[in-house]
């Protein structure tokens, strides 16, 4: 008897063992549920931010390089490739701004943001070589006589580059924000905006031969062989002009997953907090290209031969368009001042769109298009 009053009682207190903790946690839930809506309600529900970025772009075109470059034309003069002289500027300077609305108590938010960059560029490259070579002797006091032969080129390039980047997604908060505010993320789908523009202009002009420049002189008794110091040695002179214009415009479907980690602080009050991001798009779009090139070569013999021109190529027009799929990820890292109704964030972002332009002249030549550099925002919170 004694044994089953004593497990009775074990029953009993077993069952208000129960109760007291389905209880305490019902209590537990009824004191956070005010908390968690009385930061809702303090939350801003809007958040306008705008920065400034700093980024190194990667994938250019083709370099203009005519019969007379490709054909092997020796070139002693030159320290600096025209190749290289017509690279495509490899900074831009942009803008951003993004708008995000955040409905009181719920865990969704729509995203609106556009990111903007542009760089120009202007070269003008003279290299020449000069030859003091002695040509004989003058008759009066029979000293050296010595002239000077000449070879150099020219190229002149021009680059202009902009780009767009628009984003207009819903995100939704995946719950990570439940760990005490030190933590929070949310993963946002869309549609993404890509547009890419480049145009460049290069003239060349070219006389890779030494040559003496051409001073006649009219017969002097005094100076019989007078003629032969101003002679004009056998040369070609070369002139090319190229000009390009570039772009693709693509829209597809984008997903993205934002977070940040608390250093110090709490996230839904003031903190210094750690923020990453992953993004991936898919864009279709189109690439086109239009422009135009010309070259010519003439040769030049001595003062009795006349020019004779070793050949004049057509103005070749060039207009190429073609649809294309352009994958698209990229990331960002960096670190955050959060206050109640403010942020500010440094940090270092990339984005890559993979054949994204035509950079071919004659023929397409597909090049990947990167941006990738540092960046500073200002975020201001509205309402709540």
């Amino acid at each position: 008897m004694n044994e089953l009053i004593n497990a009775q009682a074990s029953e009993r207190e077993y069952r208000w063992q129960l109760l007291a903790t389905v209880s305490s946690l019902a209590l537990a839930v009824t004191l956070c549920t005010p908390a968690q809506a009385a930061r809702d309600t303090n939350r801003p529900t809007v958040w306008i931010e705008l920065g400034a970025q700093l980024e190194r772009m990667q994938g250019s075109e083709d370099p203009f390089l005519p019969p007379f470059l490709r054909a092997g034309t020796p070139r002693p003069f030159e320290t600096i490739p025209s190749a290289a002289i017509q690279r495509a500027p490899r900074y831009a300077f942009g803008g951003e701004s993004k708008i995000t609305f955040m409905p009181e108590g719920s865990d969704w938010s729509l995203v609106a943001a556009v990111r903007y960059g542009r760089s120009n560029s202007a070269k003008d490259v003279h290299q020449q070589t000069s030859e003091y070579r002695q040509s004989g002797r003058l008759l009066m006091n029979d000293d050296p006589f010595f002239v000077r032969l000449t070879r150099f080129g020219d190229t002149a390039s021009s680059h202009k580059q902009s780009q767009i980047v628009a984003d207009f997604m819903v995100g939704r908060d995946v719950g990570l924000g439940l760990w005490g505010g030190s933590s929070a993320a949310t993963v946002d789908f869309g549609v993404r905006f890509a547009q890419f523009t480049a145009s460049s202009t290069t003239t060349l002009r070219d006389r890779p031969d030494a040559f003496i420049e051409r001073i006649p002189l009219p017969p002097n008794p005094f100076l019989p062989n007078a003629h032969k110091y101003k002679t004009n040695s056998d040369s070609h002179n070369f002139y090319a002009f190229n000009n390009q214009k570039r772009s693709f415009s693509g829209l597809g479907p984008t997903l993205s997953m934002n977070g940040s980690q608390a250093l110090a602080g709490n996230l839904d009050e003031d903190a210094l907090s750690f923020d990453w991001g992953v993004n991936a798009a898919v864009l279709f779009g189109r690439q086109k290209v239009n422009g135009s090139h010309k070259t010519s070569g003439v040769h030049m013999g001595d003062f009795a031969a006349p020019p004779k021109s070793t050949y004049n190529l057509p103005t070749k027009f060039i207009a190429r368009s073609r649809t294309v799929v352009v994958p698209n990820v990229g990331g960002f890292a960096g670190v955050s001042a959060r206050y109640a109704h403010a942020k500010f964030s440094l940090g270092y972002r990339g984005d890559f769109f993979f054949g994204a332009m035509d950079g071919g002249i004659d023929a397409r030549a597909t090049h990947n298009r990167s941006f990738h550099g540092p960046f500073a925002t200002i975020s201001v919170g509205l309402g709540g």
